[in-house]
């Protein structure tokens, strides 16, 4: 048994694994219908369901223009998608801020007061669940940028947040210049965390970044809004850009998988623990996780989401050494074993997601392939919630490569 890649149109597709009795899951188009009444498809051995990909993409109105490298975020108490910013089918940035709601399906450009952020792409957003904002960081559209931006989600107004001098206090200074870089959310910490990526300027290009940079969003804090430069013990993950990453509340600490080696050229498959450190001002500690099985094949350009349910790090998309890539993957964090519930739509890179977790279903939007235009659909992964994680993997292991 063995992996089967297909190159279909300059596309590397990559199609079901075959395995005795079993069938992959399946990506649908079904007419408009309530999200009880989606029809389930088969994924798995014994005719059990194990997930489905349905098309949700809006009809009835317009969509962001923006397709490529946007950035989003899920707005709890509204039910709704928040995206920023990413390229037009023109290859144009822009700055527009677009809201999806999640429960009528409608998507609305935001006509937004006052100051914005530039037009931008490769920047990360995170959801700030104490001020109820979005906050903006790093991106560029030439030059890499350290803007950091706050979205009031109840006013819709956007403030400045980039600091012009450097902090006398030690580890303190302005926000790095970051692009291609990850931000989670650590909701111990109360803080913004920012990892990897590639600061390139007029005159060089910082590739393969490793270091943590952390912004505080605690208001009770001396240094709320402050950026500190996170200390960690010698081991570390080699440097990168386009990677994914997650922060895992159960474990304290952020998990970061796959990516870009630059100065190599190489594409990376390998899975790495950052375990924040209590107290927060002494140093953390960096691990690598060594998968029990087996895992994803190398790439850059994927979207990771976290999956609250269900405690996990689910992955799709990128590009690799066979090209696009469309198989879809989910790294237990309870346990850290990935799970193969490949395949997803059409393969594409610079694709977002969020995870709704009203509705336990991941959101996907966008993404190119270098077609003629770039992607600007929606697409729901539903996972059936019923079923026992160990019923899954015993079930999902024989279509997993060994590597």
């Amino acid at each position: 048994m063995k992996t089967k890649f297909v190159k279909d149109a300059g596309l590397a597709l990559i199609t079901a694994l075959v395995v005795d009795c079993a069938s992959q899951a399946k990506i649908e188009k079904p007419e408009p219908v309530e999200l009880s009444q989606a029809p389930i498809a088969t994924n798995g051995l014994v005719g059990n369901t194990l997930s489905q990909w349905v098309d949700r993409t809006p009809t009835i109105n317009q969509s962001p223009a923006a397709g490529e490298d946007c950035a989003m975020i899920y707005d709890p108490q509204l039910h709704r998608l928040v995206l920023f910013g990413g390229k037009n089918d023109d290859d144009q940035n822009l700055n527009e801020v677009w809201t999806l709601d999640l429960a009528k399906n409608i998507w609305q450009k935001i006509d937004v007061h006052g100051e914005s952020p530039t037009a931008s792409e490769d920047h990360v957003i995170i959801y700030d669940p104490i001020g109820h904002r979005m906050i903006l960081h790093g991106g560029e559209n030439g030059l890499t940028w350290n803007h950091t931006w706050a979205f009031d989600l109840q006013t819709q107004r956007w403030r400045n947040m980039t600091p012009h001098r450097v902090a006398r206090r030690l580890r303190q200074s302005g926000a790095p210049a970051r692009e291609d870089h990850t931000a989670i959310f650590d909701s111990r910490g109360k803080r913004m965390v920012i990892f990897g990526g590639r600061n390139k300027t007029s005159d060089d290009d910082e590739i393969n970044k490793y270091d943590l940079w952390a912004l505080d969003l605690d208001p009770q804090s001396p240094t709320f809004e402050q950026w500190q430069n996170l200390m960690f013990n010698e081991k570390h993950p080699p440097g990168r850009s386009d990677h994914v990453a997650v922060f895992d509340s159960v474990k304290n600490r952020m998990v970061i998988h796959s990516g870009w080696d630059k100065e190599k050229k190489e594409y990376l498959d390998d899975t790495w623990a950052f375990y924040f450190a209590t107290p927060p001002d002494s140093a953390g500690r960096w691990k690598k996780i060594k998968a029990k099985k087996s895992h994803p094949p190398e790439r850059r350009h994927a979207v990771g989401v976290y999956d609250t349910d269900r405690n996990w790090l689910i992955i799709y998309g990128g590009f690799g050494d066979e090209g696009y890539l469309n198989d879809v993957w989910a790294f237990d964090l309870s346990v850290d074993e990935w799970i193969n519930i490949t395949p997803g739509p059409q393969p594409r890179i610079d694709h977002q997601a969020i995870y709704d977790p009203k509705n336990r279903r991941l959101i996907l939007y966008g993404g190119d392939a270098r077609l003629r235009g770039k992607f600007h659909d929606v697409w729901e992964l539903q996972i059936r919630p019923d079923l026992p994680p160990d019923l899954l993997k015993a079930e999902t292991v024989a279509s997993i490569t060994e590597k």
